[in-house]
Formats: C-alpha cells, structure tokens, sequence
C-alpha cells in the first residue's frame, strides 16, 4: 500500500473517532435542553394573599335612642382595610377565600370575618367571578354611641353575595376589584350592607 493510501485511511479513522464522541454529546444534552423548556413552564398557582382598601354602607335599622327615646339614624358609612387568603379548589374555575376586614368611623368599630366561595371565569389576563358570602362580625361602639344604642358590643351573621373581576400583571401579581351585598337577619343594628374592595394581590 503506498505511503498516500495510508495517510488517507488514518485521516478517516481520526475522522470517525472524533465524530463520535460529539454525536454522543448531542444526545445528552437534547434532554437537557427539553427539561430546561419543562422548567420553564408556569406552575399552577393556588394559593393568594390579597391587601388593600376598603369602605361600607349600611343600611340601619329602625331604632330609638336608649337614653333619650329620640329615633336614630337609619344609614352609615365605614372605611378601613382588609387582608385575606385564597385557596384554589379548582384552579383557575373555584376558589374559597377568608377575609378579614378593620372598619371604623368615629362612632363605630367593625371586626368581620367574610366567607366567600367563588366561581372563577378566566380569559386571558382578566378573570370574574361571583360567590356566596358568610359574614360573621363584632362590632364595638364608642362611649357616646354605647350610650345611645344601649350596648358596648353587638354580635351578627350575614349572608350575601359577592361579584368582581381581576387584573393579571403577570401569573404571580394582579388588582382585584369587589362589590358584596349582605343581608344580616339577626338581631343587630344592621339590616344590609353594601360594601366594596380593591386590593393588590400575590398569587403562589
């Protein structure tokens, strides 16, 4: 065989050897790279904290002064904030969420804890739902209003609904806005309250 036969055939088996090791290379990180998309993906996210403001009407009922026998007002306005938790039962279709709002005026303190079970309707970055809402709630009166109501403390239950819609900045972040009615049939000051929310959202 002549010197350039050999030099050719030692050429293709460097050739080949090389060629190898990179064809096995390329196969190891085709996984990679398809797990690294897999990552990439977004988690299903059930779980919300939600904070922000939030303000009261409410309709009074019919009542007389305790000291003076003098009717009493029949409506009333509260301010305040609230904070509250969501679990998603059904992602992204059902959710329940624990409310808890602070509102006050100078005659008055409300302490609530809000129930609500809601349907979720998604469509791109927007989403709406209603729900069922369970209020249960102190309120406290201040010395002259104690006086006039005759009580320090008044315990309720409420029920209602409740309808809103919501904002996605992205799948963790968005602004959630509410409206809620409540019908309380127990023995209180309160007969309806009309209430309504906005609050910034952290989804996880």
């Amino acid at each position: 065989m002549s010197r350039a036969k050999v030099t050719i055939a030692i050429a293709l088996l460097s050739a080949a050897f090389l060629a190898t090791p990179s064809a096995a290379r390329a196969e190891e990180e085709e996984p990679v790279e398809n797990a690294e998309e897999t990552e990439g993906e977004d988690p299903v996210l059930v779980n919300a904290f939600a904070f922000g403001p939030a303000y009261s009407f409410h309709f009074l009922n019919h009542r007389d002064d305790a000291e003076t026998g003098e009717p009493l007002g029949t409506r009333e306005h509260l301010g305040g904030f609230f904070i509250s938790y969501s679990r998603h039962l059904i992602p992204e279709h059902l959710a329940l969420t624990i409310s808890k709002p602070f509102l006050f005026n100078k005659e008055r303190f409300d302490t609530p804890f809000d129930f609500l079970l809601r349907g979720l309707f998604r469509k791109g970055s927007w989403e709406g739902f209603i729900g069922l809402l369970l209020t249960w709630n102190i309120r406290v009166f201040e010395r002259e209003r104690e006086a006039k109501e005759g009580e320090k403390n008044v315990l309720s239950f409420g029920i209602g609904g409740v309808v809103g819609g919501a904002y996605f900045f992205n799948p963790r972040w968005s602004l959630d806005a509410e409206v809620s009615y409540a019908y309380v049939p127990t023995e209180d000051i309160v007969e309806h309250e009309l209430s309504a929310a906005l609050s910034g959202v952290y989804h996880f």
